[in-house]
């Protein structure tokens, strides 16, 4: 879930790359989009996990 200024932030930044004004509706779909791509592909590194990386 986004807060309120988070969907406005969203809405800041959409405006300033894409030059286009979006409604709050239209920024929190997206920006729950972008949230949950990043939860897909981040994984957090450890010093562990990045010792065994430099083994390889």
């Amino acid at each position: 879930m986004l807060t309120e200024q988070e969907i406005r932030q969203f809405r800041d930044l959409w405006q300033s790359r894409f030059g286009e004004e979006i409604s709050d509706e239209k920024a929190k779909e997206e920006g729950l989009k972008l949230v949950r791509l990043v939860e897909a592909v981040y994984k957090p590194v450890n010093k562990q996990n990045l010792t065994d990386i430099n083994k390889k």
